[in-house]
């Protein structure tokens, strides 16, 4: 983790930690007795050795099929007008190591009763404790007799898992057994930039230039009149790495989508210009005189709920790694979260997500949901912890105590809506007289019996609130969706006052509040021709103040 992107990490998205964190690092103190992660990876023999990082840019845009003539249908035409331009680059990571660690999804680790546990993730039992983390950093499994068949964490043996202090993640630790081991990964706009001194820059912004004639992008930084070239390329037969068809879902009021996804989307290899120096995984601005003279943070552009991401691209994110998959759940990349923001302004939320493969695709009956997880009074023991009890991915750490939603089936579009889980049912929702409190997800519980607290979906149609279920068509007019022409990109914008208010007349969202909150997307796998659900879920991010 960079420098910046840990002071991001501590600002905005980790929550507090107890001592027995800071316990398990002492563990791992350097020379000047300071705890050190490079000890720690030391200490597990997973120090990487014989590294090689090979960094490569990439650009991505979209043209409408209109564009593309009959003499060559492989290219656009040069009076093409390139859609939702945007670019990324690819980290090869080859190296070394006495031991292979491998990231452990099928549970989470949390804080209660004054220890570290581990929750295990289950297809019969949803989720269950499984055991805790002593002060050595070492799972010791709980002595509650529960079935390793049941519970894929309890499947690996207890020495082979160690607990990271420095990452707040589990891993299974493997002989490497001498192999070259390569980490792939991806890093989209804003990326990182540094100074010569090394100092993170965040005065500026990106942006793209296009040239018809050739087909050539740039990418810029642009730092108060001074435009420095960062990344060029050049769409042509060599470069395209590749290209795909849009997606094309059936939309109705509520959604909208650039060209209707009758695109199609290249992707293709470009080059860092001389303006980048490349140094393992930072870039840095070789020419960058200029800096001195700029006290101001470039101001993020207003958001316009279009299908066109550029004015996302400037907005910092919350990274979800590609292929995080639950082991018992099937690995769908249309649910496999890459990125996640949020931002707003005096009336809305907005809120943005970027999938592998295409948000709402559920082949001809499947089913598709994307969500929010918002923890309104940042209190875990309100709402409901996001787990479901049909076997969909969990494991968020906060309580869920407002949701803002969509849901497509059978590649339809079918509806926006709002989701509240507090104390009461229909009746208060409807009413408006919500109370914050522990709840549940399922209206019924294992006996079949109403509960008298549960999560309740809901719209406005017309300004009238009314409950809706799953088919039930017709968005809630007060939240809209547009996606990318490949579906690969989702924004919402949501009004505030659509959240509704509590018993005592306080809105659940407004101005001046601080949340937490994550996105989750579960659909069903009917396209890859699988009967299981696939899921996945971003990080937190703690404390988001609505500015």
């Amino acid at each position: 983790m960079k420098l910046n992107q840990f002071i991001f990490y501590l600002l905005i998205v980790a929550p507090s930690f107890s001592n027995d964190y800071y316990t398990i690092q002492s563990n791992y103190k350097d020379s000047e007795g300071k705890p050190s992660h490079k000890v720690f990876l030391k200490s597990h023999g997973i120090t990487k050795q014989n590294s090689t990082i090979k960094i490569t840019p990439y650009f991505s845009v979209s043209f409408s099929k209109n564009d593309f003539s009959d003499k060559d249908a492989s290219l656009p035409n040069k009076s093409a007008i390139p859609l939702n331009l945007d670019f990324y680059y690819k980290t090869n990571n080859t190296y070394f190591s006495k031991n292979r660690a491998k990231q452990i999804w099928d549970c989470r680790v949390y804080e209660s009763e004054n220890k570290i546990n581990v929750g295990g993730y289950s297809s019969k039992y949803n989720e269950r404790p499984v055991g805790t983390i002593d002060k050595n950093g070492r799972f010791t499994r709980s002595g509650n007799n529960l079935s390793p068949q049941n519970f894929p964490v309890l499947m690996i043996p207890d020495n082979q898992i160690i607990f990271d202090p420095f990452d707040y993640k589990l891993y299974h630790i493997q002989t490497s057994r001498n192999k070259q081991i390569e980490n792939v990964s991806k890093s989209f706009l804003p990326i990182d930039l540094y100074s010569k001194s090394g100092t993170p820059i965040n005065l500026g912004y990106f942006d793209f230039s296009y040239k018809k004639e050739d087909k050539t992008f740039s990418l810029l930084y642009i730092i108060g009149n001074t435009h420095y070239e960062i990344a060029k390329g050049k769409l042509d037969h060599q470069t395209i790495v590749n290209q795909r068809e849009g997606y094309q879902p059936e939309l109705i009021e509520g959604a909208t989508q650039l060209e209707s996804g009758n695109t199609i989307t290249f992707e293709f290899e470009g080059s860092f210009t001389d303006a980048i120096k490349i140094e393992g995984d930072y870039l840095f601005l070789t020419v960058d005189s200029y800096l001195n003279n700029v006290v101001e943070e470039a101001k993020i552009k207003k958001i316009n709920l279009d299908g066109d991401f550029k004015d996302w691209r400037n907005i910092k994110g919350m990274s979800d790694p590609e292929g995080d998959f639950i082991s018992y759940l099937f690995p769908n990349p249309d649910t496999d979260l890459l990125d996640f923001k949020i931002t707003n302004d005096d009336t809305y939320l907005y809120f943005y997500s970027r999938v592998v493969g295409a948000h709402g695709r559920t082949g001809e009956k499947g089913r598709y949901y994307w969500y929010t997880y918002i923890d309104v009074d940042m209190n875990s023991k309100t709402g409901y912890p996001p787990t479901r009890d049909d076997n969909c991915y969990f494991g968020i750490d906060i309580g869920d105590d407002s949701e803002a939603q969509f849901e497509f089936i059978g590649n339809k579009f079918i509806k926006t809506f709002f989701g509240f889980t507090g104390m009461g049912a229909e009746k208060e929702v409807l009413d408006g007289d919500l109370i914050l409190g522990p709840s549940f997800y399922s209206s019924k519980d294992k006996n079949n019996k109403k509960r008298d607290r549960y999560k309740v979906e809901y719209v406005h149609r017309n300004g009238i609130r009314t409950i809706t279920h799953d088919y039930t068509e017709g968005s809630s007019e007060d939240i809209t969706i547009a996606l990318s022409p490949d579906g690969s990109e989702v924004e919402m914008r949501v009004e505030l006052k659509g959240f509704l208010s509590t018993k005592e007349g306080v809105p659940l969202l407004q101005k001046g509040q601080s949340i937490h909150i994550a996105v989750g997307v579960e659909a069903s796998s009917d396209y890859y021709n699988a009967n299981k659900w696939g899921a996945d879920s971003s990080p937190v991010i703690y404390g988001y103040k609505i500015k």
